[in-house]
């Protein structure tokens, strides 16, 4: 996760790409292969957010 006062409006996760850490929300992720915990987990952001809550 990113530090949190790097997240005001969405929760943020550190990621590696092209060798490099960077923050993505995780709003825009999409799990690749995911076991069923973490879909329902995904599944379960996605609906909080969708309800207009601000984390």
């Amino acid at each position: 996760m990113a530090p949190e006062d790097a997240c005001p409006s969405d929760m943020l996760v550190l990621i590696r790409w092209q060798g490099r850490t960077m923050a993505v929300p995780l709003s825009q992720l999409v799990a690749i292969d995911a076991d069923a915990s973490t879909a329902e987990a995904i599944g379960d952001w996605h609906y909080w957010v969708a309800q207009g809550y601000c984390f």
